[in-house]
């Protein structure tokens, strides 16, 4: 905190010191009052949920929410959905138009079932008063060509697929087919300007990954029409969020496997050729994503070193975030400051966090946690730049945890470093310093039961925040280090990283066992790196205690567990050690 200067004598340098000193401490409480955190196993209020990190305008995103509920007639979730658009600034016609061009994929009666919806909405609304926006209607058309003539230019236009090219199979056995996509859908429907192509493509796409099985061609064909009318992969994977939340799983799985299938066709993943930007000395920093095993995108910045060589292939280093963190914060750092030493580097969000998908949206769930170290090895092994042979792992504070049990199940992870290592399940179960009874324990677990009963029957869910709700006298120091972590904007603040996440969450974690094969990583390398004062300490120092060599316990004098995140005075130790460590072993 700033000084007054006890030896100024100038009383206005005084005043404006004062004054300062005062701003401050109005930040320090904001944050004591606004509490982040994520380490405490008991003690935690509910609180609303959060809004979702959106990949898609709101207009978009309502659209696509419009066509899936639609498509499988939902009406109850689709009446949300109307009534959430019109509150948004939707128009009438927009929404109208949605359903209308949603009937070329869904059918008749499915269309019109939505449209019966949409008046009901209207009619409730206009009896309360409320005046809609009714927006325009469709321009008149002006081209006097035939419409068939006019719809195949229009596919042409926007497919890439010349109008004179073979015809597909199925317009050779029915050729009245072909005349009626290119006369009505591409003409009558795209001539309506009311909705733009891309977010005509973005109806579609709801509609057809919402119908799940056996129209997988339809589906990639549309997805490919959508990038080239301008909508972006991110969407695409937005859309298929969406699904996954009011249509199921199975169908938007089915859809990420074509996405996926798509951009790998078209170079759009992790193409190594394209570095998009360049940040400080040099390094480059690349967007990737990737798939877990569960079909979950995991999206990381990729960062390779200033010098890099295409022709050359370089050891690599995947790092991971802290429990309730993203990859813009101390693991990005990380993996910035290690790529400047000549590492391409790997910072990812994990599953239902940040630019990540999955959904229900910040669900903590070990297997996946894990699964997704695994997953980055495997985009990492497939990647030109990287000595498939040369990977390391570093895990900083849960992420530490997860890390070890990932590295302990997969071998082609050939060095492992946690820094600030949390055991997450330990602290689930015991609370943080063992302080949480067997008796609490198992009330949680019981309130965790209510809860998901509640949940199934149509409750509104519950997030949680690990931290007390109010800091006080007794409020112990290391909650406030978090916080001055994770909500100053000088340090780790960052807007996807919430600090929220579902309240039956907490059982999984409780049944997570880290170390408990921690000695097979052997003959493989482990370095636990932990500050001398960190209040995780003991449990770097538990894991230390049950792996096998080689294996190493640095300790960093006079650190906190938080220090070691960000601060430049144990950064200067903590990065030559980590640097000598994958050095010795990745060669």
């Amino acid at each position: 905190m700033t000084s007054l200067g006890e030896n100024s004598s100038l009383i206005l340098h005084q005043v404006k010191q004062i004054n300062k000193m005062i701003e401050i401490m109005k930040i320090k409480l904001k944050i004591m009052t606004t509490l982040f955190g994520v380490f405490f196993g008991c003690g935690i209020a509910a609180s609303q949920t959060p809004k979702a990190e959106q990949v898609m305008d709101s207009k978009r995103q309502h659209i696509a929410e419009v066509a899936a509920l639609t498509s499988t007639g939902d009406l109850d979730k689709l009446t949300t959905a109307l009534i959430d658009g019109l509150n948004d600034g939707m128009t009438v016609s927009e929404l109208k138009e949605v359903m209308v061009h949603a009937y070329a994929y869904c059918g008749f009666p499915r269309a019109l079932r939505g449209l019966q919806t949409l008046v009901a909405v209207l009619d409730e609304r206009k009896a309360k008063g409320i005046e809609d926006d009714w927006g325009r209607e469709a321009s008149p058309i002006t081209d006097t060509r035939r419409k068939y003539e006019r719809g195949r230019d229009i596919l042409a236009e926007i497919s890439g697929v010349p109008s004179d090219a073979p015809k597909a199979d199925y317009a050779v056995l029915a050729p009245e087919i072909e005349v009626f996509l290119k006369e009505h859908l591409f003409a009558d429907l795209f001539e309506r300007d009311v909705l733009t192509y891309a977010e005509r493509e973005l109806t579609t796409v709801a509609v057809i990954a919402s119908l799940g099985k056996g129209v997988e061609p339809m589906l990639k064909g549309h997805m490919g029409i959508a990038l080239n009318v301008g909508v972006t992969p991110d969407e695409l994977r937005g859309v298929l969020a969406i699904v996954e939340k009011h249509v199921g799983r199975s169908e938007a799985d089915g859809g990420r496997l074509v996405l996926n299938e798509l951009l790998q066709s078209k170079e759009l993943i992790a193409n190594p050729e394209t570095l998009v930007e360049t940040v400080e000395n040099g390094v480059k920093k690349q967007k990737v994503t990737f798939h877990n095993r569960f079909l979950i995108d995991v999206v990381g910045d990729l960062y390779f070193p200033a010098n890099y060589d295409s022709a050359k292939k370089y050891a690599a280093i995947i790092v991971g975030h802290p429990f309730g963190g993203v990859k813009e914060q101390t693991s990005g750092l990380h993996a910035r400051l290690l790529a400047e030493m000549g590492y391409v580097t790997l910072a990812f969000d994990a599953s239902y966090y940040g630019e990540s998908g999955g959904y229900p949206r910040r669900m903590e769930s070990p297997e996946v946690r894990v699964e997704d170290f695994s997953a980055a090895v495997d985009f990492l092994t497939n990647h030109p730049a990287v000595d498939a042979d040369k990977i390391g792992v570093i895990g900083i504070c849960g992420g530490g945890c997860y890390s070890v049990s990932a590295t302990q199940i997969d071998h082609r992870i050939k060095a492992l470093a946690t820094i600030s290592m949390y055991d997450m399940g330990r602290a689930r179960r015991q609370g943080v310093g063992d302080t949480q009874t067997y008796e609490q324990r198992m009330a949680i677990l019981d309130e965790i039961g209510r809860q998901r009963t509640a949940e199934y029957g149509g409750a509104t869910r519950r997030d949680i925040r690990a931290l007390p709700e109010k800091v006080d006298e007794n409020t112990p120091k290391f909650a406030i280090d978090f916080l001055d972590y994770y909500d100053n904007p000088e340090r780790g603040q960052h807007p996807n990283s919430t600090g929220y996440y579902s309240y039956t969450s907490l059982a999984p974690m409780m049944n997570f066992f880290p170390f408990a094969q921690i000695e097979t990583i052997s003959p493989r390398p482990v370095l636990f790196i932990v500050g001398e004062n960190a209040v995780s300490k003991y449990f770097s120092e538990d894991a230390y205690e049950k792996a096998a060599e080689p294996k190493e316990l640095f300790v960093v004098p006079a650190a906190t567990h938080v220090d070691l995140y960000d601060q430049p005075e144990y950064l200067k130790i903590t990065l030559p050690k980590l640097d000598a460590f994958f050095k010795q072993y990745l060669k």
